[in-house]
């Protein structure tokens, strides 16, 4: 028999490399998911060529569901293909990755594999920087032939304003997304409809924002103000100095007879839209023109952001209402029906207008006999 000393020799020296290396690699590859706090190299110290992205496609999937304000916060999610079980993958079945953050800034996704795996695993995304707030969709995720079965990790970590998102003490930890690949028969799924992202028309007050966060409006800005103050005090100043100069006697005007202005002659509504808050928009003979002006109070601020300025328009003609989209950004539909560029329609008592989806507005018309003069809420 063979002396078995050389072998394990050589067995104990591959046993402390494989030590070193793992004890060596990369942040977020070493140890249990729930057990690791060592956190990514920040953005600010590596060049940016280091940035790793992610294998699939991304986009906007839509605006952020959090309030766009410090402290920087995400909130991930995964969605299979499975009706039955989202965080379950199936055979060929594909998965995504959603991603919420309420900042710009960077992002970093490792995916540990199953326990018992001679590696760890990869880093999905590192140092991506993402320069705009939103809801990011990844995907769609395929699985490679020699997937491993059994409970995968995606841990995430997220960097904006100088600082990491939930590193409170005791935090809740919510940077683990779960989810577990069962190998199976192919699976025939369809092909996922091409994500709609909702068109966000730009208001007065982000041209506004834009317009003061400029460097050199925040430069000359102060100095500004400061000298339309001081010129304010001057002028209030030297008007109050001549109005104390007895200088000249004005002559009594010549007496006219005051005229009493006409009383305005009341308008007769024909028709009303009904909004889900209980207040009214009423419709004479004449075209109105609906848009955000008239539903603000009525909708919150993202769902205002939806609606056009003028967004449709109501028109009167033969005893008969008709409704016609404005080429507003997100359309119109009646019924349920979508009506943008579609021309005019005639409406009916009860019909159900629904503009860019984020308002249910009923019409009505008024029984005849009714005074035209009656206490409702206006807009």
């Amino acid at each position: 028999m063979r002396n078995p000393l050389p072998l394990l020799s050589v067995a104990l020296i591959f046993t402390a490399l494989e030590i070193v290396i793992g004890s060596t690699s990369g942040a977020a590859a070493v140890g249990a998911p729930t057990e690791n706090y060592t956190i990514p190299d920040t953005p600010t110290s590596d060049p940016t060529n280091n940035e790793i992205r992610p294998p699939v496609n991304f986009i906007v999937h839509g605006p952020s569901s959090q309030p766009e304000s410090k402290p920087p916060n995400f909130i991930a999610d995964f969605s299979g293909t499975s009706a039955l079980d989202k965080y379950t993958v199936t055979g060929n079945e594909n998965w995504y990755l959603d991603i919420d953050i309420n900042a710009p800034g960077w992002l970093y996704i490792y995916e540990y594999y199953p326990s018992g795996r001679d590696f760890t695993g990869l880093w999905i995304a590192y140092k991506w920087q993402l320069q705009q707030s939103g809801l990011w969709r990844l995907g769609p995720f395929s699985p490679k032939e020699n997937e491993p079965e059994g409970e995968h990790i995606y841990r995430i970590w997220f960097y904006s304003d100088g600082k990491w998102a939930a590193e409170e003490p005791g935090g809740p930890q919510d940077n683990l997304v779960t989810w577990t690949y069962v190998k199976g028969p192919p699976v025939q799924q369809p092909q996922p409809p091409p994500a709609t992202v909702p068109v966000k028309e730009i208001t007065f007050l982000d041209h506004l924002y834009r317009f003061i966060t400029n460097p050199v409006v925040l430069l000359i800005g102060p100095s500004a103000v400061a000298i339309i103050v001081l010129l304010s005090i001057y002028l209030s100043r030297d008007y109050a100095r001549k109005r104390s100069r007895p200088d000249s006697v004005p002559l009594p005007a010549e007496s006219k007879p005051e005229q009493t202005p006409a009383a305005p002659q009341p308008t007769t509504a024909r028709a009303r839209l009904a909004l889900p808050s209980g207040m009214e928009i009423q419709l004479a003979g004449e075209s109105r023109v609906i848009g955000r002006g008239d539903l603000a109070r009525a909708l919150s601020l993202d769902e205002l952001g939806l609606i056009s300025r003028q967004h449709f328009h109501v028109t009167y003609a033969g005893e008969q209402f008709y409704i016609e989209d404005s080429g507003s950004a997100n359309g119109t539909r009646l019924n349920g029906t979508d009506i943008g560029g579609k021309g005019q329609f005639s409406l009916n008592d009860g019909d159900v207008i629904e503009p860019a989806g984020a308002i249910r507005i009923k019409f009505h018309f008024f029984d005849h006999g009714v005074a035209s003069l009656r206490l409702q809420r206006h807009i």
